[in-house]
């Protein structure tokens, strides 16, 4: 990690704004305290949001800094992870720690909560490890922060399934725009022979507060891989922002180039409105237990305590127009079940009265199922940083300090991201149901999603290599399911809030739909990988794994995910039995309550959802404003 120097220059920054206080060039005293809520005092508010990640920070700015100067409070369960998490999560280059190799295992933490879903069929009745970020900035603050958006055809189905064309692709389109301050690459620090197809068009130049850019770093492996996807008869397009994802592309991602360091929803949304607003409260570490509802069913307000073990502080915060749950997939329905909103059936096996009988609550959970490979390689990756090689580590460190440059200035991937549809050699073997369903989404929908990273996980590879030699260095190539059948749920477990829900993503449950696919995609990476010049050899699964039993007995044992489940408050129509939320997010049966995050979803937008979660909290906020 960044020695001492880079965490000293932060503590000092935080001290001086925490302690010294200071005036602006008008003369007015700014205090850091001024800020923050008070755990302990019950407080009253306009909107209150629950949850301080990508949406909840995105809606809370907007709330906050509109001109009919509106009081809204920010209570999240975790702390900021600048702090909390020392450089880690500020870091790009550091992305690989959570997610591929974390040093104390797959545990809790001050900026995540360690989910482990119930033992999944499809998976060989494997219980995997799902990720929910604890820290304001959401999932903004943990992922590998690859900004991209879907097609235009996803919202011509997702307008047309909720019934409302606030979300076609001409009114989503703008929001998208609006949140984002687009930096253009800087090739005196990336290499200017890497060919980044860009798209500025996307973007407005009034758009903002958060940074979107390619970073500063893009490894050797990319042009190679451009190269391989075009051999496989992938077609270049010009970035990934602009309704169109069927082809190969650059991936934009959400650093700020100008300090090389991570802009969440934390840094950008919520750290700008705090400055201007002095209506914004942010509540950090404070659980919220229940949502309350007085005769008429209007959401009133929370129950909140201190999320700390050794304080039961408990406290009220009241809402005078809306309570806004942007807790994510799996904690905003276990939220409302909580607050007696959910499966009638769940709620009373808990003692928890019923405010509102909705079967949807926690169910209709979609996510992308991931089949992995990883391979050796001539060029140098990310390995030998990983393994701590004192003269990579050294270079890398001083390049990001002092430069701002090298491989921990940017994610290092993304050069060449893949989507298509399987081509027609494929789709002929695919059994009549799977065709049939593959024809239910819409032309411009990609099916599966290529995409590498240049990490390894290097216990993995420590366990099965013993010692990575310093001329070793692998990388992977990994296919994503963005078409698949199988749905999953979440339900809770008691009615206290700290008792964690059960999670099921029922992932490869629904038959031979999704398994189909797996499997074509595993054929079609190996096919990418062929053409790859920079590859050497398979490192994982390995060549004898080749026959149809051998591939579907190592997807079984062997797939994971990407931490991009949906949809489990699902968006839909009133008559809809599944859906939990109308097309303004507004909860069904209650009033003053929505739900703003991924959970309200109707469908996982193909690829990446963490754009089309900032798009939901800004058309959600336009709602609002508009008086709906």
């Amino acid at each position: 990690m960044i020695p001492s120097p880079f965490l000293v220059i932060l503590a000092a920054a935080i001290a001086e704004a925490a302690l010294g206080a200071s005036l602006n060039a008008d003369g007015v005293l700014g205090i850091l305290g001024n800020s923050f809520g008070r755990p302990g005092f019950n407080a009253t508010f306009d909107y209150i949001i629950v949850g301080g990640g990508n949406a909840g920070n995105t809606i809370a700015a907007r709330l906050a800094q509109d001109p009919a100067n509106y009081s809204v409070a920010v209570v999240e369960a975790g702390s900021f992870y600048e702090i909390t998490d020392g450089n880690r999560t500020q870091v790009p280059g550091y992305n690989w720690i959570t997610t591929l190799d974390f040093p104390i295992g797959q545990v809790s933490t001050q900026t995540s909560i360690a989910l482990n879903t119930l033992p999944q069929p499809g998976y060989a009745d494997r219980s995997i490890y799902y990720l929910a970020a604890q820290t304001f900035g959401g999932g903004s603050a943990a992922n590998y922060m690859g900004y991209h958006r879907p097609t235009i055809g996803t919202f011509d189905k997702w307008a047309t399934q909720v019934g409302d064309d606030f979300w076609s692709w001409d009114g989503v389109y703008p929001a998208y725009k609006k949140s984002c301050a687009f930096q253009p690459p800087d090739y005196t620090k990336i290499d200017p022979s890497q060919r980044i197809l860009l798209d500025s068009a996307a973007f407005d130049d009034n758009g903002g507060p958060l940074h979107v850019s390619y970073g500063n770093y893009f490894g050797p492996s990319g042009t190679p891989l451009q190269n391989a996807m075009r051999g496989v008869g992938l077609s270049p397009i010009r970035g990934l922002n602009s309704g169109k994802l069927i082809g190969y592309g650059t991936m934009t991602a959400t650093v700020d180039i100008r300090t090389a360091t991570r802009d969440s929803s934390e840094t950008s949304f919520l750290q700008t409105a705090a400055q201007r607003s002095s209506k914004l409260k942010i509540y950090p570490s404070t659980l919220v237990k229940r949502i309350t509802f007085d005769a008429q069913k209007r959401a009133t307000g929370i129950d909140a305590q201190a999320n700390l073990a050794n304080v039961k502080l408990g406290f009220h915060l009241s809402a005078r127009k809306e309570v806004i749950v942007s807790a994510g997939v799996w904690h905003s329905p276990q939220l409302l079940m909580l607050s007696g909103v959910g499966p009638s059936s769940t709620l009373a096996r808990y003692g928890i009265d019923v405010v509102s009988d909705l079967s949807g609550v926690g169910q209709n959970e979609w996510d992308q199922p991931l089949v992995p490979f990883l391979f050796t390689a001539n060029v140098s990756t990310n390995t030998q940083f990983q393994a701590g090689n004192p003269d990579v580590v050294s270079n890398a460190i001083s390049d990001y300090l002092n430069r701002q440059s090298g491989l921990l200035s940017g994610v290092g991937t993304g050069l060449a991201v893949g989507f298509e549809k399987f081509p027609n050699n494929t789709r002929t073997r695919f059994s009549n149901t799977t065709q049939n369903w593959l024809k239910t989404f819409p032309p411009d929908w990609p099916e599966v999603e290529y995409v590498s990273l240049e990490n390894a996980p290097i216990s993995q590879l420590q366990t099965l290599l013993g010692t990575i030699e310093p001329d070793q260095n692998f990388l992977n190539l990994n296919a994503v399911l963005l078409s698949t059948q199988s749905r999953g749920n979440v339900t809770i477990t008691s009615a206290d809030a700290t008792d964690q829900p059960d999670i099921s993503p029922n992932w490869l449950l629904n038959g031979s739909v999704d398994l189909e696919q797996a499997v074509a995609a595993f054929r079609r990476v190996r096919e990418i990988a062929s053409k790859w010049s920079i590859v050497t050899a398979e490192a994982f699964p390995g060549p004898t794994v080749n026959t149809t039993e051998a591939i579907v007995a190592f997807l079984r044992q062997n797939m994971n995910h990407l931490f991009h489940g949906t949809g489990t408050c699902k968006m839909g129509r009133s008559n809809e039995t599944s859906a939990v939320v109308d097309s303004r997010a507004r909860v069904f049966g209650v009033t003053g309550l929505r739900v703003v995050d991924a959970s309200a979803f109707p469908l996982t937008p193909p690829g990446h959802p963490m754009s089309s979660v900032y798009m939901l909290a800004e058309k959600i906020a336009e709602s609002i404003l508009q008086g709906n």
